[in-house]
């Protein structure tokens, strides 16, 4: 638990500047929201414009007069900003020993390289949890002014559950990216790359309904928050592909890990 503790102490600083910036941001957008808050108008507007381009920024077939359906809109930014802070603290929690020279001391203690794997997997994900709860935490204060319909609370739950699951994934990713990679240095931007590339498909499969098969290799495209809001649900293959690629990430930063030779 010293090395929990350890992690955590280390990360505050970066928690809480990424909390902060999660709340000025959930801040902002319930801001703009009050111009659409049961505004008829808007879905008259909305409905003029180009389906392409409506599917191309992710708001096709929402009704963003209701607090819901702005959520919608603005999810695939809470999956990109809470998927980047995942993503970096799964490459940092593993390769921070060596930028920060401080092998040769951890492994002086009695203690194996998977338990340290362990620890720091526990600690990543209680940071993951936290920025969690403060981004639901944010959207549920600031939109507390608003009106709601009876499916918002089930709708806000799924969602961040899909989000936390998101977050688990590129989490593992850039763990196994610091586990395999021998250049420390690159293993940040190594994964947020592949972040960035799986984001990037997402949004061609807006704009393209050829290439809707690439849904199932960009964890953006899991848990869409339209289909939530229309179905009430998580896709089950989703959840099974999910937990396939987590269960991979990190069985692989426990093997690659334990066998990698580490620059002291």
């Amino acid at each position: 638990m010293n090395i929990v503790k350890r992690e955590l102490k280390s990360n505050l600083r970066s928690m809480i500047l990424w909390s902060v910036a999660i709340i000025l941001l959930m801040s902002i957008q319930m801001i703009k929201f009050e111009s659409f808050a049961g505004n008829s108008n808007i879905n008259e507007f909305m409905e003029s414009l180009s389906q392409g381009v409506l599917s191309a920024i992710g708001m096709s077939n929402l009704n963003i007069a209701t607090l819901e359906g702005f959520i919608s809109t603005i999810s695939p930014y809470l999956y990109l900003i809470l998927g980047i802070h995942a993503v970096l603290l799964g490459s940092s929690i593993i390769s921070k020993e060596e930028r920060d020279r401080t092998v040769e001391y951890l492994f002086t203690l009695p203690i194996s390289r998977r338990k340290v794997v362990w620890n720091k997997l526990i600690s990543a994900i209680i940071n993951l949890i936290l920025l969690n709860f403060v981004t639901l935490a944010a959207t549920l204060i600031s939109s507390i002014r608003y009106e709601k319909n009876e499916c918002f609370y089930k709708f806000i739950v799924l969602l961040f559950l899909a989000i936390f699951i998101v977050q688990l994934i590129f989490l593992s990713i850039g763990m196994l990216v610091a586990s395999i990679n021998k250049k420390y240095k690159k293993s940040g931007n190594i994964s947020v790359s592949i972040l960035m590339i799986t984001f990037v498909i997402s949004s061609l499969i807006n704009m393209v309904d050829s290439v809707d098969i690439l849904k199932y290799i960009t964890p953006f495209k899991f848990f869409d928050a339209n289909y939530i809001l229309n179905e009430g649900k998580l896709e089950l293959v989703f959840i099974v592909i999910s937990l396939l690629i987590i269960g991979f990430g990190i069985s692989g930063t426990f093997i690659f890990f334990s066998k990698r030779d580490l620059n002291v």
